[in-house]
């Protein structure tokens, strides 16, 4: 309870609200009143401000030379391209040799299932037959 009377003291609450209301008038004033009085005339013959195409500062920082790093992006989507490339390439060529390898085991398995299958039936034969 102490607490929530220390915050909504109103002396405290007053004392927040100078400040803010302080601060909101540095803050207009500067921003209202520095653009006015930091920029000198042009010439004193009639022309009180800057001419229409030139801002606050004389430099040009808005026109940017991009062809460079158009280049780069460019050199870099193809080469990003080219190794999508070369890897569907290789998965390729490792998919077929993998089904090769796959197939041969597939014809060694059922070749070795065959003779175990007719060993099987033989002996099956073998222990069926009477004994003479």
């Amino acid at each position: 309870m102490q607490i929530l009377k220390q915050v909504f003291n109103p002396n405290v609450l007053r004392q927040w609200a100078i400040v803010f209301l302080a601060g909101l008038v540095v803050l207009v004033t500067t921003a209202c009143g520095a653009a006015q009085s930091s920029t000198p005339a042009r010439d004193s013959v009639g022309s009180a401000g800057p001419a229409q195409n030139e801002a606050m500062y004389p430099h040009k920082d808005t026109v940017r030379d991009t062809s460079a790093a158009d280049a780069k992006a460019d050199r870099m989507i193809r080469q990003a391209e080219q190794r999508i490339e070369n890897s569907d390439e290789n998965a390729l060529k490792e998919a077929a040799k993998n089904i090769g390898k796959a197939t041969q085991q597939a014809a060694d398995n059922a070749a070795e299932n065959t003779k175990g299958a007719v060993n099987r039936a033989a002996n099956s034969v073998e222990r069926n037959l009477p004994n003479g």
